[in-house]
Order: C-alpha cells, then sequence, then structure tokens
C-alpha cells in the first residue's frame, strides 16, 4: 500500500452530554481509499456518527496511512496534507493519537490557517483542532509581509504565541533571486509574544538592527501585530533644525479611541520657541463625519518676542458634515490662525483627511465656510457663509467681507419646453463689513437649452437666459471703491436687466490615416446680450478674478461670479486637433479668440477680455508614451505685452532619471500683479533603492530664488528614510528666510507615518 497515493477522511465529533463542552474526540468515519480503487480493511474504521451533534471533516492525503490497532494512533508519511476546518497542513510525517488527542508533524511542516497566514517549523506538537501546542525551528510568514522565527514556540488557548530566541521583520529576506540577504532592519529578542485578542506583539531585551548592525538596546517594546489597521501608539517621528525654530523634533502618538472615532497628538519642540502643543480628533458615524486639527504655542516665553506677533500663537483647522436625514446635509470647512506670519514659521498645513488638493495655506487668504443642503427631486437649496482671513502684511480687516448668508435655489423642469431643458435660479448674497461697504443682492434668472446633432454629424446647442439683478449698498462713504453717485452718499440702490441668447455650433470629425489616429474639432460660438450692462454704479465683489484660458473661452458668461455680467454681442471661435500615432507620440493642440461688436466693462483689461478682440489662448501638448512630453497653456496680447499668459510643463521619466520643469508668466499692465516663475526638479536614482535630487524655483521678474531643496531618499519594501536640506528665502514682517534640514523615517507595520496605522511603544 505504500506505494499508492491514499486519503482518508476524519470526523470530529462533540457528544450531545455537556451541550457540547466536552474534548472533541476523533475517528475514522469512512474507509480509506487507494488510488488504484480498491478498499483497504474496514477492520481497523470505527464509526461514530449516530449520536454526533456537530461534525468538522478533517482530510488526510499521504503516499502512505497506517494503522495497526483499532483504537492506536494514525500515522501518514510522504507528502502529507491534512486540512483541519479552516487550517491546512503539510509534513513529511503526520501522527496523530485519538487517545491523547495529539498531532505530531515532522519534516518540512507548513502550517496555513484562515487569515493566510503560514507557519514553518521543523517538528510540531499540537492538538487535534491544530490551535495549541509547541513548535521547534519556527518561522512564520504574517500578514503584511511580516515574518518572525524563534528557536522554539508555544501557542495557548489559540491566541497567544511565546517565542524563545526571535527575530521580527516585515523586509524580504531573500532576493529576487532567491538568495538570503539581510532585512534592512528587524529586532532580535530573547522572549517574544504575540496576542492576537490584545492585538500586539511584545518584545523583552530587544536589539533593533540595521542591516545587521545592533544600533539600539530596549528592556522592552510593544508593537502592533500585523493584523491590526489602527492602534494606539507612537508614530514616526520627525526631526530637524532651521534657522526660524533652531533644532525641532516632533513625535505623533495615535490614539485608537474607538471603531468610529480617533485621534492624533503631534506636540513639536522647538529650541527657540518653546513646544507647538498640536493635535487632532476625527469621529465618522453612518450619517456624519467630522475632522478638527489646532495647535498653540505660548510665544511670551520665547527669547526672540516680535512686534505685532501677540503671546499666544494659535491656529486651527475642520471640516465635516452631518446628515439629517435623506434630504439636509449640514457641513463646515474652517481654518483661522492668530496672525499672518503663523503658518509659514511653524511650517503648518492641513494634513492626513484635512488635505486640499491646493494647499490653502500657502496662500494669501483663508477661507472658513459653513453650509446647508437640501436636495429634494428636482429642487436644489445650498446657504452658505463665509469667513475670510487675509494673510498679506497690507490685509485690513476692517475691508475683508463676511458672507452672511449667500443662498442658491436652482429647479431644475423635468418636461422639455421645446425640446430643450429648462431651469429656473435664485441666488442672494449679503456681504458686511466693519469698516467698508456693506452690500445686498439678489438675482433671479431662467435657463433653457437644447441640443441638436444632424445626421451629418454637426451639433448646434441653443440656449436663452433671462436674468434680473437687484443691489442695495450701504455705507458708501466708508468704502474704498469707486462708485457714481452724489458725493457723500451712504446707501445707494441699483437694477440690471440681463438676457443672453446664443447658439454654438461644432463638428468634431475622426479618422484613422496611416496607423495615426487624428482628431479636429472646429467650434463657434454666437452670444448676443444688450450692452453696457455693468455701470460703475455696481461694485465687482465677486468677479474680480478672471482666469481666460481655452477651456474657457465657449463660456457663454465668463464672469466668475453675478456682480459683472459679460454684455455685448460677440463670437467666439476655436479649434482643437488631435493626432496620436503607433509609435507613442501624441500631439494635441486648440486655440481661439473671442470677437465683439463693442467693448465691455465686465473684465479688468489685465485679463485678455473686454475689447473688441480678445487676447488668442489656446494649449499644445507633445507626449510620448509617459517617458517624455512637454504641455502649454498660453494667451497671447497681439498688440500689448505678448505673451500676456503661459503655464508649462515639461517631463522626463527615463530609466534613472525623472524631473519636471515649471514655467509660469503672467504679463499684467499692472507691474504689481506680474508674475513670472520657474519651478524645475529633478530626481535620479542611484539604484534601485537609493535616489537623490532637489528643486529650486526661481521668480525672475526680481531674479531671486523662493525656495530650494535638496534631498537624499532610500525606499524598500519595508521602509523609508529621508534626509532633506531647504532654504526658503520668503522674507516678510517678521519672517526672516529660513534654512532648515529635516529627516523623516518610516518602519512598515512597526513605525508608520499615515494617520490610522500601525504605532509603537517602548521602554
Amino acid at each position: 500500500m505504500s506505494r499508492n497515493r491514499v486519503i482518508a477522511r476524519l470526523c470530529m465529533t462533540t457528544a450531545l452530554a455537556g451541550a457540547g463542552t466536552g474534548a472533541p474526540s476523533w475517528s475514522l468515519a469512512q474507509s480509506i481509499t487507494v488510488e488504484s480503487g480498491k478498499s483497504a480493511s474496514a477492520a481497523d474504521i470505527k464509526i461514530i456518527g449516530e449520536e454526533a451533534n456537530e461534525v468538522e471533516s478533517v482530510l488526510f492525503e499521504a503516499d502512505s496511512l497506517v494503522r495497526d490497532v483499532a483504537d492506536g494512533p494514525i500515522i501518514a508519511e510522504g507528502n502529507v496534507s491534512a486540512y483541519f476546518g479552516e487550517r491546512y497542513l503539510r509534513a513529511d510525517k503526520l501522527i496523530y493519537d485519538p487517545a491523547t488527542d495529539i498531532v505530531i508533524a515532522e519534516g518540512n511542516v507548513a502550517i496555513t490557517d484562515r487569515n493566510l497566514e503560514t507557519v514553518f517549523a521543523g517538528r510540531v506538537e499540537l492538538t487535534g483542532d491544530l490551535r495549541d501546542g509547541i513548535v521547534e525551528n519556527f518561522s512564520a510568514l504574517l500578514q503584511e509581509n511580516a515574518r518572525i522565527a524563534a528557536d522554539s514556540a508555544i501557542r495557548e488557548q489559540g491566541a497567544k504565541t511565546k517565542f524563545r530566541k526571535a527575530v521580527y521583520t516585515a523586509c524580504d529576506v531573500c532576493s529576487s533571486k532567491g538568495e538570503e540577504k539581510t532585512p534592512t532592519w528587524r529586532i532580535k529578542s530573547l522572549r517574544v509574544t504575540r496576542n492576537e485578542e490584545l492585538k500586539v506583539v511584545r518584545f523583552y531585551h530587544a536589539f533593533f538592527e540595521i542591516k545587521g548592525v545592533p544600533i539600539l538596546y530596549m528592556p522592552f517594546i510593544q508593537g502592533p501585530d500585523p493584523t491590526v489597521e489602527r492602534m494606539s501608539g507612537f508614530l514616526a517621528p520627525d526631526v530637524g533644525a532651521s534657522s526660524r525654530l533652531g533644532f525641532n523634533f516632533e513625535l505623533p502618538y495615535y490614539l485608537a479611541i474607538s471603531n468610529s472615532q480617533d485621534a492624533t497628538f503631534f506636540p513639536k519642540y522647538t529650541s527657540k520657541d518653546g513646544v507647538l502643543w498640536q493635535g487632532e480628533y476625527r469621529r465618522r458615524g453612518a450619517s456624519s463625519y467630522h475632522v478638527v486639527s489646532g495647535g498653540v504655542i505660548n510665544f511670551d516665553n520665547t527669547n526672540e518676542q516680535e512686534e505685532g506677533i501677540p503671546g499666544v500663537r494659535w491656529h486651527y483647522f475642520g471640516k465635516g458634515h452631518q446628515n439629517l436625514n435623506d434630504k439636509w446635509r449640514l457641513s463646515y470647512d474652517f481654518e483661522r490662525v492668530s496672525d499672518k506670519t503663523y503658518l509659514r514659521r511653524y511650517n503648518v498645513t492641513r494634513r492626513g483627511d484635512l488635505r486640499r488638493e491646493f494647499e490653502q495655506t500657502r496662500t494669501n487668504t483663508l477661507r472658513s465656510n459653513a453650509r446647508a443642503e437640501w436636495r429634494s427631486g428636482n429642487h436644489s437649496l445650498q446657504i452658505n457663509s463665509y469667513l475670510f482671513q487675509g494673510l498679506r502684511p497690507n490685509d485690513d480687516v476692517a475691508t475683508t467681507p463676511y458672507v452672511l448668508p449667500s443662498v442658491d435655489y436652482r429647479y431644475d423642469f423635468s418636461d422639455r419646453l421645446a425640446g430643450g431643458r429648462t431651469s429656473i435660479r435664485a441666488n442672494t448674497a449679503t456681504l458686511i463689513r466693519t469698516g467698508g461697504v456693506d452690500t445686498q443682492r439678489f438675482t433671479a434668472s431662467a435657463f433653457w437649452q437644447r441640443d441638436i446633432i444632424t445626421p451629418g454629424g454637426h451639433r448646434f446647442n441653443l440656449f436663452a437666459e433671462a436674468r434680473a439683478d437687484a443691489y442695495y449698498f450701504q455705507d458708501l462713504d466708508e468704502g474704498t471703491e469707486t462708485i457714481a453717485g452724489a458725493p457723500g452718499e451712504e446707501n445707494r440702490f441699483e437694477t440690471r436687466l440681463a438676457p443672453t441668447a446664443g447658439i454654438e455650433w461644432s463638428y468634431p470629425l475622426a479618422r484613422n490615416a496611416g496607423g495615426a489616429r487624428l482628431f479636429l474639432e472646429p467650434k463657434v460660438q454666437l452670444v448676443a446680450s444688450p450692452a453696457r450692462q455693468n455701470p460703475v454704479g455696481i461694485l465687482n465683489e465677486d468677479s474680480q478674478s478672471v482666469e481666460f484660458d481655452y477651456a474657457g473661452l465657449f463660456d457663454y458668461n465668463k464672469s466668475a461670479g453675478f456682480d459683472a455680467f459679460e454684455d455685448g454681442q460677440r463670437i467666439n471661435i476655436g479649434v482643437a486637433a488631435a493626432a496620436k500615432l503607433q509609435n507613442g507620440l501624441s500631439i494635441e493642440g486648440e486655440v481661439g479668440r473671442q470677437y465683439r461688436m463693442q467693448s465691455t466693462q465686465a473684465f479688468d483689461t489685465s485679463s485678455g477680455l473686454g475689447g473688441t478682440s480678445s487676447d488668442i489662448v489656446g494649449s499644445l501638448n507633445v507626449r510620448y508614451k509617459s517617458i517624455v512630453g512637454i504641455e502649454n497653456r498660453f494667451r497671447f496680447d497681439i498688440g500689448g505685452v505678448g505673451l500676456a499668459r503661459a503655464e508649462s510643463r515639461a517631463f522626463v521619466r527615463a530609466g534613472p532619471v525623472r524631473g519636471d520643469v515649471t514655467y509660469v508668466r503672467l504679463r499684467a499692465e499692472n507691474v504689481a500683479a506680474r508674475r513670472e516663475e520657474l519651478t524645475a526638479r529633478g530626481e535620479l536614482f542611484v539604484n534601485r533603492n537609493w535616489s537623490a535630487g532637489g528643486s529650486w524655483r526661481l521668480n525672475l521678474e526680481t531674479d531671486q530664488t523662493i525656495e530650494q531643496n535638496f534631498f537624499i531618499n532610500y525606499r524598500d519594501e519595508c521602509a523609508t528614510f529621508g534626509v532633506t536640506y531647504r532654504r526658503d528665502r520668503t522674507q516678510t514682517t517678521n519672517l526672516e528666510p529660513d534654512n532648515a534640514i529635516l529627516i523623516s523615517f518610516t518602519l512598515r507595520s512597526l513605525v508608520d507615518n499615515p494617520v490610522g496605522s500601525n504605532s509603537f511603544t517602548s521602554n
């Protein structure tokens, strides 16, 4: 029988007596079948099934299976595979004794559980369900690529394992060629305890090694179990030194409060200013989400008390929402600081869940918003309030407006009118200043639009809008704005009717030619509105900034808000083209311009709009696969400054080289509004793990460096390490230039930077 592969099935049974609390017993429940199709003798088989209440099948598979007597041990040898419920065992030899309910496996033992964690050993002695026992020459591959090895291991109660002379790491211990290698980091410990119920791994008398070199002895260290998604403890620290703050050190502590809420404390010690106490709290529910962050520092305790700086400096950020029901939602997003240089001095940014795609804390204005939203069918309502804080030295708090509130209502009709979609809208806003003009505005409009596509592929878009505005201004004598009216006039009421109608034609064409994919789309838009609908009696509060490019060329009203209205008769003309070749080269471009019957006062002259002909706008992008490319957006003033606006980016991703160069140019008649900058960033990968590079941001208007960074980084499957040298040349009142060095690192599964991930504690 030893020459045939043998398959046998066992059943674990629990007697009805004792309510199932008795120790499990094992018995052979069906005949042994050999591959030849013959049955082994049934004399050795003892069947227990009539009184069984619960049955868990166990399947043995081996080259040979021997049982000398009916109640004796079962011996399986040769490529043994055993399935114990959700556990799978492989070994050269396996002995199971039903009398003692002990399983002994020897030779190349591997046990995999339901979490796909695998234990390797030379010899194991376990209970019948493989939950508890003693393991010799232990090693295990855990979740998140964590690995542990020990001379011996004792598993108790199916959840606690004690290791003797253990090594732990989350790094690969073999190269891609299968050769042994020294892991980037590992912990060697005389004694280790893994508690799967508490979700912790504890090391006693441990040495922390980097590339096999001991660098730190710790009598005790506790880390999260690899199965843990989040756990209270310290996160990776940030260490640095700068000319502004001196030596600084930030050690975050993550606190897992419950399944729905947590917090992170990240105090930052600075040798010059003291401790900046910072923290963040997060809470998520079925119908709500909230996150708030803040910091405070006692500036009175420093040796460099500066003029105009408060004694206590602080910041707070936050955002969240609360669904009251399926129609109403309340939400907020706020940011506030004690003074104008606080954020830059302490390098404070919105981090984690508060991070924005465009970092507002690096701009000149902070914005706080509270909002109520209601949606029901085709109805939608938004009620917003805004609070602004200017960070520029000359910003005046008295003239900074509060928006209290802005209300916007919209209704989309389900039924079509003349084949088109119709909607109505009402919007009102109230702007209040403590030392300037107060504004109240009400706008009502109705909009109709219809798309028509002819059988030949021509696309027509017909649209019309009827709109009326009403304004009421107060405290005109306190403002700095220029407005028509009698000298000394304090209050004023203005109205405006602003209808618009237009038609847009486009003809998208596509074809294959010589293996290339070609695309061409000419577009023409005709728009008519009454002229001279921007009287000087209406203050422009919400439409002062207009970014005119090809993407906005075909907006029938290019105003950013309600106060300015694009009036008059005009035609917008443009064409877009693209070609994609089989060799991976692609070219995309578009160019267009606006022509007007009469000029308009809706836009500032620096925007490129307003005259009888606008600046030429367009883009040109050339890319070869994902290796190298150039992207350009431009605005060209033929009769004025020439290239009025340009945003260009060139990138390369070739072999070990990563780099990009960005150029921004804004040429305005107002010298103060001009801007021309060049930003370059490059990184060279010396090998698979090490890289070095830097970045440089230059103000071409003044030929001065804004910021420089130089860095060296190390990355592998289990660790990151970086050193950055930063030169910040920003200089304003109470903010001097800064030179800083920052050191950061992460250790996967032991010390991770992202909030909510693994953490560690030590003594």
